[in-house]
């Protein structure tokens, strides 16, 4: 249970082998490339016309999951539609997977040979991908169309009650006729009987724009004209051979014909998905391979005829590597070292599986620093001791137990994936004993408790928490304190850590000797004990501080970190709270269904079992939910701040940045 060691890789070899040896160490899943230091004589590799070409194919294939989705989405709206409006639009059914097959959901596992033959063969895929473009591109059209035709349905409905066709308004031998818009307010005031051969004639009113139909002679044509402008009238120019309200009606009938093409084209896009999508997330996938090692070339330097590249290759993983490139038959030279002192390499922990699932833990805070003590079977221990701490019900527990395990081995998930399920059931298990402790069972006392009752004796759940918390964040300080010995700084673990632990074990045999019967002798041991802890802790803070005022406000301000430590031991509180909540709450939740089941005659039973079920469901939910993020903080703030660096990144070999499938050799293997 440790983070394991690495060596660098230097590999040299002929340029023709190049892609030959990307390939198999992105197979290997053992080597992160890194930047190749510059060699005399060799130039930097660019494989940026490579990065390009795949990023475009990428960009494909991701325009046809979201055109997918986006298009299914527009199904959904037609169906509640059809099933709103009882008529019939569409054939889609969207698929319906069993609640097991939801569970199950995954990645899907793909071989190496089906990988690389899908690598190299995709013309129907790229078949697809034109056609969905195509789909695109019209919808794309038939949407302007439909903006077009609402602007012009908009412009036409002031002619609606003018009932000539457009084409047919214009000149006869002795008039002109007009079709216009004009406001109302400038028309009401135009004086017009300087010109009575001018005819207005106002056929409809909207929004203060009066719609016009106008004749004049063409002998006064200027005159006409001069005033209609006066009242701002401006003549139609539409030339449709119909009238607008007939011209209204067929483009309301197109817009439904644009509609139901708008369907069929959504169902041929999906009616592609189901076959050819599992292919394109391999191809996908097949793409990020690519590009690692396109970028892998990048970080290289070479000549014409050969290629010198840099990587980490776990300690344990060389043998496996070097063997890899043995049975590859390409020439080659490799040099494995170990990292220099000023080197950062990746972080990989190797713990046991109960330990496992709790790194997801650590790295959501920062991935540890690979030359420090691994945190993770401590983060382990803690986690799960204060979890159930916190929901303390032994039923709630079996059944977080028998729900996260019974997921996890109904799903099945591939190595590395389902961690939340295994510390929602380990936590689980934390909880049932807890709660046997506590003597708690749905917010009752069932049993009698083996420690103590915490609804009766709150008081003793307090002294449990606080005292947890002491011991956890004493427990980080002598973490912190080996790490700065095997970093070689005695003193500074011994004027640190050392003067604290000092400091406290004289507090504590100070308080026993006040409060404890026959612990009076413990007084001057206590004090001496308190007077060598507040010196080292002066001379630790002074330590390492320029000048006199620098070693001054160093070592008092070392002696403020006591507040600190008070703080983070409040903290622990937390613990006290939620863990009444669980009770009280379910406590609550039992006494409202009895009210109810006493009160009303047989319905009352109904709702008796309806508010216990809802209620519990509901009191578990929160309660694990709480003790999952208070937990994190409590790791984070409280006992992190005691001796963890952090700051390191997780390894991740080339090959591993996959984002649809699980890859694996022929033999099913893991990599």
């Amino acid at each position: 249970m440790a983070l394991l060691p690495f060596k660098k890789l230097t590999l040299i070899a002929h340029a023709a082998d190049e892609e030959k040896i990307l390939t198999l160490l992105s197979r290997t899943g053992s080597a992160e490339i890194i930047r190749t230091s510059e060699v005399e004589g060799f130039r930097k590799g660019d494989a940026s016309l490579k990065e390009d070409a795949i990023a475009s194919e990428m960009a494909e294939l991701s325009f046809c999951f979201d055109f997918w989705r986006s298009e299914k989405n527009k199904l959904d709206k037609v169906i509640k539609k059809q099933h709103d409006e009882k008529v019939k639009l569409t054939e889609y059914k969207p698929k319906k997977d069993s609640l097991l097959a939801k569970i199950r959901a995954g990645k899907q596992d793909v071989a190496f040979d089906e990988f690389d033959r899908v690598g190299s063969d995709h013309q129907e895929i790229h078949a697809v991908e034109k056609r969905l473009r195509e789909i695109s591109a019209e919808e794309t059209e038939l949407k302007g169309e439909l903006q077009r035709n609402a602007s012009l349905i908009e412009q036409l409905t002031a002619y609606e009650k003018c009932d000539i066709p457009f084409h047919e308004i214009g000149s006869t031998a002795f008039c002109e006729c007009a079709l216009g818009l004009a406001p109302s307010d400038l028309l009401a005031a135009a004086d017009l009987s300087d010109l009575p051969a001018l005819s207005v004639t106002e056929l409809d009113c909207r929004q203060r724009v009066s719609t016009l139909f106008v004749v004049y002679p063409k002998a006064q044509r200027e005159a006409c004209l001069e005033k209609l402008s006066s009242s701002s009238f401006s003549k139609c120019t539409f030339d449709f051979n119909v009238t607008a309200s007939e011209k209204i009606t067929s483009l309301r009938a197109r817009k439904e014909e644009i509609y139901h093409r708008e369907i069929a084209l959504a169902e041929e896009a999906v009616a592609f998905e189901e076959a050819i999508r599992p292919h394109m997330e391999v191809l996908f996938d097949y793409y990020r391979v690519e590009n690692e090692k396109a970028q892998a070339t990048d970080q290289s330097f070479r000549t014409a005829t050969s290629f010198v590249l840099s990587a980490w290759v776990p300690a344990h993983m060389q043998e496996g590597t070097e063997k890899a490139l043995q049975e590859a038959k390409v020439a080659y030279c490799s040099i494995y070292e170990d990292p220099l002192p000023d080197e950062v390499y990746p972080t990989l922990a190797k713990n046991n599986p109960v330990v496992t699932p709790y790194e997801s833990i650590t790295n959501m805070y920062s991935a540890p620093s690979p030359r420090e003590i691994d945190p993770n079977p401590f983060v382990a221990f803690f986690y799960f001791v204060l979890f159930g701490l916190m929901v303390s019900d032994a039923a709630y527990g079996l059944i977080l137990a028998l729900g996260g395990f019974g997921l996890y081995a109904i799903k099945r998930p591939k190595k590395g994936e389902g961690q939340l399920l295994l510390i929602i059931g380990m936590g689980g298990i934390s909880t049932l004993i807890w709660g046997i402790m506590f003597g708690g069972y749905f917010g009752e006392s069932l049993l009698p408790p083996v420690m103590f009752n915490p609804m009766k004796q709150p008081l003793y759940m307090l002294i449990l928490s606080v005292g947890f918390g002491i011991f956890q964040i004493l427990f980080g300080m002598g973490i912190s304190f080996v790490q700065k010995c095997k970093n070689k700084k005695p003193l500074s673990a011994l004027f640190g850590e050392g003067s604290w632990y000092l400091l406290f074990v004289g507090l504590g045999f100070f308080v026993m000797s006040g409060m404890v019967k026959g612990c009076a002798s413990l007084k001057v041991p206590a004090l001496v004990l308190l007077a060598l802890g507040g010196v080292g802790i002066l001379v630790g803070g002074a330590m390492g501080k320029k000048g006199v005022k620098g070693k001054i406000i160093g070592a008092f301000g070392n002696v403020y970190g006591v507040t600190g430590f008070m703080s983070d031991i409040l903290s622990y509180c937390r613990l006290f709270g939620l863990g009444l909540a669980t009770g009280v709450v379910g406590m609550v939740v039992n006494l409202i269904a009895g009210i109810l089941r006493d009160l009303i005659p047989v319905a009352g039973y109904v709702l008796y079992v309806v508010i216990l079920v809802v209620g519990h469901v509901f009191n578990i939910a929160i309660n694990t939910l709480g003790a999952y993020v208070h937990n994190s903080r409590l790791q984070y703030v409280e006992f992190f701040s005691r001796f963890y660096t952090g700051g390191g990144h997780i390894f991740k070999p080339m090959g591993s940045n996959l984002k649809y499938i699980h890859l694996s050799n022929k033999g099913g293997n893991d990599l």
